[in-house]
């Protein structure tokens, strides 16, 4: 009994309920700041952070460094089409890297971008995969995925000055067959996670909560974000096995 009971006080590692919202974030984040960028420079108006090497216009491939400063290296592709009224992007990540890490997320699918009245862009994307296995290995897959950003780019092209407010989220459904079934679901939402100027390693205001659930076990977890800009979530709710998080303040590695 004691032996069981010191097990049970064991703080699980948070790795596997961190790793969704990092997955969203890791998205959500880098398409609002190229898609910022691109849009600008589509218009005819270089941003301060861009460097644009290849012609631009209607169906255009853009190439722009990567965001937040010395410790990042390569060069994001940004290809789609491009009316004043509305744009449509598709971002390759594959070759950029962030203190030596490649980043969480390698490409993003076709996204629309719009202005609105105010000033703002409105990025919205939408996936929806479904995968299925062969004979001999039967698995079957379903990951769905909708966030909408709002970019707040304070009247300038500058991104380093935008506001961002996310959100939206995910959820991935896998099973597979064979002698040991197996199979499990997380879904993550977002709600309105704001990364203010100068911080981009948290949001400084919103909420998010990630839910995971197998035949192994699962667990839930509420994250509340702090306006202190040190990469971090506060966990301030959680269900097994998870509890022993609670009024922990957890990394978020989503852009590497």
């Amino acid at each position: 009994m004691l032996a069981t009971t010191l097990a049970g006080c064991v703080k699980p590692d948070p790795a596997a309920i961190v790793q969704p919202l990092e997955t969203t974030l890791g998205a959500a984040v880098p398409a609002a700041y190229f898609a910022a960028v691109s849009w600008a420079a589509l218009d005819g108006r270089a941003s301060p952070c861009a460097r644009v090497v290849t012609p631009v216009g209607s169906g255009a491939t853009l190439r722009v460094p990567p965001m937040f400063g010395a410790d990042e290296s390569g060069t994001v592709v940004v290809t789609g089409t491009w009316t004043p009224q509305l744009a449509t992007f598709v971002m390759d990540f594959t070759g950029v890297s962030s203190g030596g890490h490649p980043m969480i997320v390698v490409g993003i699918a076709a996204m629309t971008v719009t202005p609105s009245a105010s000033g703002h862009l409105i990025v919205a994307y939408g996936e929806e995969d479904i995968e299925v296995g062969t004979t001999t290995s039967p698995t079957a897959g379903v990951k769905q995925v909708a966030w909408v950003v709002d970019i707040d780019t304070a009247g300038t092209d500058d991104p380093s000055d935008d506001t961002l407010s996310i959100s939206g989220g995910d959820q991935v459904l896998l099973a597979s067959g064979g002698a040991t079934p197996s199979g499990g679901l997380t879904q993550v939402a977002v709600g309105d996670a704001v990364f203010e100027p100068g911080c981009r390693k948290n949001p400084g205001s919103g909420i998010a909560a990630v839910q995971r659930a197998s035949a192994e076990g699962g667990g839930w977890v509420l994250f509340l974000f702090h306006d202190t800009c040190n990469g971090t979530a506060d966990v301030v709710a959680a269900m097994a096995p998870y509890e022993l998080l609670i009024s922990d303040s957890l990394p978020l590695a989503f852009l590497q």
